[in-house]
């Protein structure tokens, strides 16, 4: 896994230099014309992964060679929310950090709609002419890409409507890890398997949870080690497989090593759901009720049992070497 090269790229492609205030449309009703056309990447993106920055990347080169503006079209949900709400997969990223995200990479407009039953019933062609609101000239989609009630519209009749319509239609490939394509489904997999690193390899970023620091019972602190804490009961997010991970901690604006723990304590045997407890590298300060941010880089072990608080104590001195060791190791591909 090497994040630099990803980065280096991004660099390339997305990065502007200087603030740009992204339009974020929220309905079909207010799709409009603005001042350039636009070049659109359509996608379900629920994961912002390597796959989906690629259809992107492509719309970027494609507006910055012609002048146009960047727009991406997706939904605020998963489209099983409309249909089969039970079905929902945990979220690979929160509404906000797309948000930020992809103004951080230049997109000049988001249409970021929900999936309801209005849009399911659409044909591919209301679709396409609903999102004629835009002006577009160019679309860039996936070659998976589907549209329209059922999904009846694809990328074969997408290529129809170019031809009889006038605008450009590029189609990406699916991209592959290794010999794996790339999908939300089997990043989800791989999280769920504490496989974090592999996760962030597809992802092209470190995968995060990110919450309200919770009290908690401050064992951690007469251990030596506190810990902030974060409850996971009502993360609509993925959550990986418990134990100790080492991870980068975003709080207060700043970046910090840490290992982190997913689990119930079975030590002690009294915490009923699942919490994140994160140990910061060289931090002190209060953070109750702040909000902060968990980056996974490698899981170290699996939760365990100790039979006294000196063996656990023993065991988290041993876990805070290995977790510093393996940052450091990945330092080049993390920072």
């Amino acid at each position: 896994m090497c994040f630099d090269a990803v980065r280096r790229a991004y660099d390339a492609f997305f990065i502007r230099w200087y603030t740009i205030v992204m339009d974020v449309i929220t309905s079909l009703e207010q799709l409009h014309k603005y001042d350039k056309p636009c070049v659109v990447a359509l996608g379900t993106f629920d994961g912002l992964h390597r796959g989906h920055m690629d259809v992107i990347r492509t719309a970027w080169k494609e507006a910055h060679r012609t002048g146009a503006l960047l727009a991406v079209f997706t939904f605020s949900n998963h489209p099983f929310a409309c249909f089969r709400p039970d079905k929902v997969p945990p979220a690979l990223i929160t509404a906000a950090q797309k948000h930020q995200l992809l103004q951080d990479l230049g997109v000049d407009v988001l249409v970021d709609i929900p999936f309801n039953m209005s849009v399911a019933r659409l044909t591919p062609e209301d679709f396409l002419q609903k999102l004629n609101g835009l002006g577009y000239s160019c679309l860039v989609v996936g070659n998976n890409f589907t549209y329209g009630i059922r999904g009846e519209g694809t990328v074969a009749t997408l290529r129809e409507s170019a031809q009889r319509f006038g605008f450009k239609l590029l189609v990406r490939e699916l991209v592959s890890d290794a010999s794996m394509v790339i999908s939300s489904t089997t990043i989800r997999r791989l999280i769920a398997e504490g496989d974090v690193e592999e996760a962030a390899a597809m992802l092209g970023r470190l995968y995060s949870l990110s919450g309200i620091v919770a009290h908690g019972n401050e064992r951690g602190r007469l251990l030596g080690f506190p810990t902030a804490n974060l409850e996971l009961t009502d993360t609509k997010q993925a959550i990986p497989l418990g134990g100790v991970y080492a991870v980068q901690v975003l709080v207060q604006g700043q970046r910090y090593g840490g290992m982190a723990n997913i689990g119930k304590n079975p030590t002690f045997g009294d915490v009923a759901k699942p919490r994140l407890e994160t140990h910061i590298f060289g931090f002190s300060g209060d953070i109750y009720d702040q909000p902060i941010s968990i980056e996974f880089v490698e899981r170290v072990r699996g939760e365990v049992k100790f039979s006294s608080l000196d063996q656990l104590r023993s065991q988290l001195e041993h876990d805070q070497q290995t977790c510093r060791a393996l940052l450091k190791q990945h330092a080049d591909k993390i920072l």
